[in-house]
């Protein structure tokens, strides 16, 4: 038996473990959206998840087709072959490429423990988010290993 099976015998049904922050985190993501919805996934990548071996987790990562849009961007380039995006641009400096009051709904998973100037960040959602939109940000916890490596390795190396 696995670590996992001994410390989360839960996880024998469906792969996941009752703490899962990325079930918790896209559960409550997918309890908000609407058909209309034009929704901003920052710092996309590359879609990596569609090899998550659980399928609940990979399911509720993927926004697509759910809503009427899902627009991505991400300082990676290669962010481009996210299979799981309708549109997609890449950051090249501290404004986004995306129309002002046009979003319904922002996703940021593990985003902020990655900027420089996260308070640019916040002026952006401000600006494309609609008065009634979403924000949804998940970051862990500032002294945890994987922050700590996450500021040792430079952005451009941190999808492969």
């Amino acid at each position: 038996m696995t670590i996992k099976g001994k410390m989360y015998p839960e996880a024998r049904f469906g792969g996941f473990t009752d703490i899962d922050g990325t079930v918790a985190f896209y559960n409550r993501v997918n309890s908000l959206l609407d058909g209309y919805f034009v929704v901003l996934d920052v710092g996309c990548e590359r879609g990596s998840y569609n090899e998550d071996m659980v399928p609940l987790r990979r399911n509720l990562r993927i926004l697509k087709g759910k809503v009427a849009k899902v627009i991505g961007i991400d300082v990676d380039k290669d962010a481009h072959d996210n299979p799981f995006l309708d549109e997609f641009y890449q950051i090249q400096n501290d404004s986004w490429p995306v129309e002002s009051n046009s979003i319904d709904l922002i996703v940021c998973d593990n985003v902020l423990e990655h900027m420089q100037n996260p308070d640019m960040i916040f002026l952006e959602i401000r600006r494309v988010l609609k008065n009634d939109g979403y924000l949804y940000i998940r970051t862990p916890n500032r002294w945890s290993y994987i922050v700590l490596a996450a500021t040792l390795i430079p952005n451009k190396y941190h999808s492969k």
